[in-house]
Parts: C-alpha cells; sequence; structure tokens
C-alpha cells in the first residue's frame, strides 16, 4: 500500500507540474510597448511569409485593423510600427491574457489587413492577395524560416529586405504592359486589369532589369533576372 501510495502521490506531482508549467507558457506577456509591437508584426509576417525571414516583399501602401478595430493606412514598416506604439502606448498592450494571443508561445495578430493586397514573389510575380486564407495559402508554400526566429526583437531583426525602386513595368498574362510609377499605382493596374478581365488565369509579374533599394544599408541594387531577385532574397536572411 505504501508503494502504491508513494508512486501515486508522484504522478499527482508531476501532473499538476505539468499543468502549472503550461499554463505559464499560455501566459505571455507583452510587459512592453516594444514586446506587444514585436509580437504583433511577428505574427502578421510569419502567417504568411512575408518579410526578411519569409518568400514574399509586401507591396505598400496597405491598410490594416488595430485591435480596436479602427483602420490606419501606412506606406511603409516603420509606419506600422509607429501606429502600434501609438495605439498601444494609449490602450496598453493587453498582456498575455488578451484574446489575441495564441497559447504556448503561437500568437495570433490582433491586427489584420484589410484586403486585398499585393506581394512580391521570389520570382517576381505580383501576387494579389484577397483574404485571410490566400495569405495562409501562400505562407504553406513558403519554407522560409520563421522556425529559425521568434517575436522578442522582430523590428530590431529588420522586417523587410529590400524596397522595390519605382517606376517598374508589369507584363500581365495577357503579355500587355504597363508602367507604374509608384506602389499606388501599381495597386490601381493590377486591379484594374483583374476588373476588365475576369476568370483569366495567371499573375502580372515585374519586368527586368529593376532596381531595389536594401533596407539594411539603403544601397541600390539592379536586379537582372528572376534568378538573381530569388538569390538576393535568399540571401537576406
Amino acid at each position: 500500500m505504501t508503494k502504491s501510495f508513494k508512486v501515486l502521490a508522484m504522478s499527482v506531482i508531476v501532473i499538476t507540474a505539468f499543468f502549472f508549467a503550461c499554463n505559464k507558457a499560455e501566459e505571455i506577456i507583452a510587459t512592453t510597448t516594444s514586446d506587444a509591437v514585436d509580437q504583433e508584426l511577428y505574427a502578421v509576417q510569419e502567417r504568411g511569409g512575408l518579410g526578411r525571414f519569409g518568400c514574399y516583399e509586401l507591396v505598400f501602401p496597405v491598410s490594416f485593423t488595430l485591435p480596436d478595430s479602427s483602420v490606419v493606412t501606412v506606406n511603409s514598416y516603420q509606419e506600422i510600427v509607429d501606429a502600434l506604439h501609438a495605439y498601444f502606448d494609449a490602450n496598453g498592450t493587453g498582456g498575455g491574457n488578451d484574446h489575441g494571443h495564441g497559447h504556448g508561445g503561437a500568437f495570433r495578430p490582433r491586427l489584420d489587413f484589410v484586403y486585398p493586397i499585393s506581394v512580391v514573389s521570389e520570382d517576381g510575380e505580383v501576387i494579389t492577395v484577397n483574404n485571410q486564407d490566400e495569405l495562409r495559402a501562400l505562407r504553406a508554400e513558403c519554407g522560409g524560416s520563421f522556425g529559425h526566429h521568434g517575436p522578442a526583437g522582430h523590428c530590431q531583426q529588420g522586417l523587410s529586405c529590400f524596397e522595390i525602386v519605382f517606376p517598374i513595368t508589369i507584363e500581365f498574362p495577357d503579355s500587355t504592359t504597363a508602367s507604374a510609377g509608384s506602389r499606388q499605382e501599381l495597386h490601381q493596374l493590377i486591379h484594374d486589369w483583374r476588373q476588365a478581365n475576369p476568370g483569366v488565369q495567371g499573375r502580372p509579374h515585374m519586368v527586368f532589369p529593376i532596381t531595389v533599394q536594401m533596407t539594411a544599408d539603403s544601397s541600390l541594387v539592379t536586379v537582372n533576372s528572376r534568378d538573381e531577385l530569388r538569390a538576393l532574397k535568399e540571401s537576406c536572411e
């Protein structure tokens, strides 16, 4: 009986310890505004395979919803950072008990894009993303290296690899081309072409060469082909 009691007591201790450990893991608290911003941006980028550690570069401007459902339009990741800092400074971070976070360290974004958005793939395709499911599907196609990184210090690690320097030329699936002098014009060109060509398969892509500005040091790089763009993206890791 004594041996059985010891085994039972040990089992209770192990189960209790496991229970508290799980609860502690679930209560990942963003103690500072910077922590909260890191977590939010990491969550959104990881979910879509975006930015430096993913396969796709986001085309600005984009609009997104803050945790209070207000909408903000931004022209860069830095503007997202600034908007989130302002929000969390005014409203608090919400901590680990906020419904926006997942469990066991997996963060679910409390902010989300206002769709559609556009991203550029490693092959120079300009991809229109119409909803969250399509964003997740892109992530599934992307190996990426988010598994080697976590939310801590995410903003300081570099949110993007490079920015496209405009103007650029876009070739559509029907072989027609158009020049975009800005990000806004690129969005509009793609929108207008889709509206005029419903049901046409394929994606538009950038016509090379293009120029990109590296976010790490602001240097300008000429990219002459899809292979060079892919190699450049892979080197950003």
